[in-house]
């Protein structure tokens, strides 16, 4: 299992995002938390990087960057944008 952290930007990202968004962040951040390597490399040139891209809610409308720092077992939040 991997811990969760958000770099302050992303916090304020997240504190926008409307209320019917946050139980599916909540919910990626769960997912997050147990396969961080599932999430799309953020840079297709560099497909085995550290930077990675999640989808969330039923139409993914949004997004999540994030990094994995396998050897401290801790995914970071980067970013998170909502698409609507």
């Amino acid at each position: 299992m991997y811990t969760y952290d958000a770099v302050p930007d992303a916090v304020a990202q997240v504190d926008e995002l409307p209320v019917a968004a946050l139980a599916a962040y909540a919910e990626l951040i769960a997912f997050l938390e147990l396969t961080p390597w599932e999430g799309a490399p953020y840079r297709e040139d560099k497909p085995e990087g550290t930077m990675r891209t999640m989808p969330f809610r039923k139409r993914a409308e949004g997004m999540a960057v994030y990094v994995t720092l396998e050897d401290q077992r801790r995914v970071v939040v980067v970013s998170v944008t909502w698409l609507e």
